[in-house]
Formats: C-alpha cells, structure tokens, sequence
C-alpha cells in the first residue's frame, strides 16, 4: 500500500466536511508543508522528532483518539512492520468497540474520574456495612490507576510536568495527571484509610499519598 499525501490530503468525505474549504486555507496549508518539512527532516530540526516520547509515555494510548492515530499513522510510515506500529496496535482495543450501528471510536475513558465520585457518594450514603465488596473493589482500582514515575528522560525540557503518584482522567498507563483526578483520587484514599481494611482492603502508602499532595502543590 502506497499513501500519497500530496493528493489526498484535501480530500475528505462529504460527511465529515462541515464547512467547505476555502482557497485560501489550502494555499495555507500548501504552503506551509512545502516550505517547513524540508528543513524538519533535516538536521538539527530532525532531532525534534527523534525526541518525542509521547508513545512510550502514554504506552501507545497517546492523549485521545484522534493523536492515537496520527501517533500510529507516523510509526507506519516509519516502519510498516515496526515494533512501534506493533505497539501502537496492541492498544487499538482501548479506543475501539462494536456498537448496534456499526464499529466506534472513543475517547480512552474516564474511569478513575467516575470511580472517584462513584465511592464518594457511596461513602456519603453511610451504608458502608453493605457494601464492602463494591468499596473494597474501587479502592483497589484507585491503588491500580496512580501513576508510579514521572515522564521518561528529561522531560521538563519537553515542557511536560511531574506526574508521580498523581492519577490521570482514565487509569495508570496514560499518564498525564489531571489536577482536580488527582484531588478527588486524593481524598477517595483519605476517606477510605480511616476505614476497616476488612472492608475496603489495605490502606495506600502515605509515602504515595505525600507524592500525591506534592503534584497538587506544584500545580497551583
């Protein structure tokens, strides 16, 4: 298979096209391509791309749907039979589901922000003794999702934050810690540490927790 971008890069299908484009737009973007990817793919400009850590940061789920695929679309122009586009396709089932109408894609989820909530109005209805079982599972989904490290090399010089021990809008692998799912991740693990762990399992370690309280007051 041969992807010839020059042709194809102003098509687009009747159902996606919102609004048509102008002339102009395309003399823009025309433009723009003829004139920067000769000097981005040559050196010091090619050194950029060498950098970029957004695969094995986010373990090939990338931030949302739609950098999933330009992330995987580029490792397959790389190499077609790549490890990297292996990788990228190992985590097409996050995204992907088949609906009564046909295949979806979605967002990565949200499930430490729904599990958060979900054990804060659990915990507010005072009915703790019946449900342990549910409690004891959202605690351990909370101790699963935290993420451990920090973005791999230097990070900072790629404007990325610290990240250890802060929770993300979805789970652990993703990566990019969200302040108000790290509170609310936060205080689901204050709320349930004064609980029996008979109930809701073992407590998380204050050394994590402290981390966590660290990425919050580092984002004010």
């Amino acid at each position: 298979m041969k992807l010839i971008g020059k042709k194809v890069c102003h098509l687009c299908a009747n159902e996606d096209l919102y609004f048509p484009y102008l002339l102009i737009q395309d003399l823009v973007c025309d433009s723009i391509y003829i004139f920067t990817e000769p000097f981005l793919t040559c050196w010091p400009f090619n050194k950029l791309r060498k950098k970029a850590l957004e695969n094995e940061n986010s373990r090939y789920i990338n931030i949302a749907c739609v950098k999933k695929v330009l992330c995987m679309l580029a490792c397959w122009v790389e190499d077609p039979y790549g490890d990297y586009l292996k990788k990228h396709l190992a985590r097409l089932p996050d995204y992907i589901w088949i609906g009564e109408d046909g295949i979806k894609m979605q967002t990565f989820g949200s499930q430490l922000w729904d599990t958060s909530l979900g054990l804060e109005a659990l915990l507010a209805c005072k009915v703790t003794d019946e449900i342990g079982p549910t409690l004891m599972i959202g605690h351990d989904s909370l101790n699963k999702s935290q993420v451990r490290d920090n973005p791999s090399g230097d990070f900072r010089s790629m404007h990325r934050h610290i990240c250890k021990r802060s929770w993300t809008f979805s789970d652990q692998d993703q990566g990019w810690q969200v302040s108000d799912c790290t509170a609310e991740g936060l205080k689901c693990c204050l709320l349930l540490s004064v609980m029996p762990p008979e109930i809701v399992g073992g407590k998380i370690e204050p050394e994590r927790l402290y981390d966590a309280i660290n990425v919050l007051l580092s984002l004010h």
